[in-house]
């Protein structure tokens, strides 16, 4: 059977995806090659999500690199600035000749919405990890506001042990899960940020509050606040070193945090929340993170769902948009 027809392999540009969290990169990639052109015929998202989900805790189980069923085509494509599984948000596709223009996208301006859960760290520094320490929660808001600028300009980072970054041929997230030790010290990067805004913090323990919570689009609010990561009154009030975090990402009582992050390329999200915790005297860890622009293209105003990436109408559509934008035109 045919999967691509000739409109698929004369498609050529670049356009913008709102991946959902809990699904990878390469995953929602994997959806779009498989089923454009489809339409209604296709598999539906909602399907090939828990699939990806399942071959991901095999993976997980066996310490190796997820392995799809190879799907032969006359299309290439590829993704530009990759977003943790958990992350969501804006997510840049590339289909054949636009593929060329994707290394700008690895590169270029990005802005986050983050929030992060004060008083606890975590192996992975966000919520799918294990507790590694409990800290002082009596944290004022000022302080954070006061160690906000040495997060700004170009800085030395350092990635967590969780991340895609190879080291000895071997990805830093294969030996963490392993047990492995890693064989040289995962030396801090250069990278630049731009720009942080504390939107907004909450600290029932100081009884105080700042700014407004900004709140995350519905779906991956919805995510965010069920299934794994929902809460459960009979648990107790705080995590357990050695425990996973994710039970307690919403307690309703522990003191969060939202900061708005506008970035180059290479700046790990999770670390700079890890590192400001540290920096007030306490510690801190990222438990949802939304990507709300990637270069000129911003969240919902310029992105499609993954439900859209079978029709090749729709596609059409935001490559002809995305190209609208970056080329400055204004838009009706």
């Amino acid at each position: 059977m045919r999967l691509y027809n000739g409109d698929a392999s004369t498609l050529h540009g670049i356009f913008a995806v709102n991946k959902p969290p809990g699904i990878s990169c390469a995953g929602l990639l994997d959806y779009f090659k498989r089923n454009i052109t489809k339409g209604s015929s296709s598999m539906s998202f909602s399907e090939h999500f828990d699939r990806e989900r399942a071959l991901r805790a095999r993976s997980d189980i066996i310490n190796k690199k997820a392995r799809r069923r190879f799907v032969p085509s006359n299309i290439r494509v590829g993704h530009g600035g990759t977003l943790d599984v958990e992350a969501a948000g804006v997510l840049v596709f590339g289909i054949n000749h636009g593929c060329k223009q994707l290394s700008e996208y690895l590169v270029g301006g990005k802005s986050y919405l983050a929030t992060g859960l004060l008083g606890v760290a975590t192996e992975s520094y966000d919520a799918e990890g294990s507790v590694s320490y409990l800290a002082d929660t009596a944290i004022a808001g000022a302080r954070i506001q006061e160690a906000i600028p040495q997060f700004i300009g170009d800085i030395m980072q350092r990635p967590p042990i969780y991340s895609a970054i190879k080291l000895d041929g071997k990805r830093l997230y294969e030996y963490a899960r392993g047990g492995e030790n890693i064989p040289a010290e995962v030396l801090p990067r250069k990278v630049t940020v731009s720009d942080v805004k504390l939107l907004y913090y909450e600290n029932q323990d100081t009884g105080e509050r700042i700014g407004r919570r900004v709140m995350l689009p519905a779906d991956h609010a919805h995510y965010y606040a069920t299934g794994k990561y929902e809460w459960h009154h009979q648990l107790a009030d705080r995590p357990v070193v050695g425990q996973p975090l994710l039970p307690f990402a919403n307690q309703p009582t522990a003191p969060k945090f939202q900061l708005l992050i506008n970035s180059g390329g290479g700046v790990y999200v999770r670390s700079l929340i890890h590192d400001l915790g540290q920096a007030v005297g306490s510690a801190a860890t990222m438990v949802s993170l939304v990507r709300t622009s990637q270069g000129p293209l911003r969240l919902d105003r310029d992105t499609i769902n993954p439900e859209d990436l079978v029709y090749l109408d729709r596609v059409k559509e935001a490559i002809h948009h995305a190209d609208t934008i970056i080329q400055g035109r204004s838009i009706n």
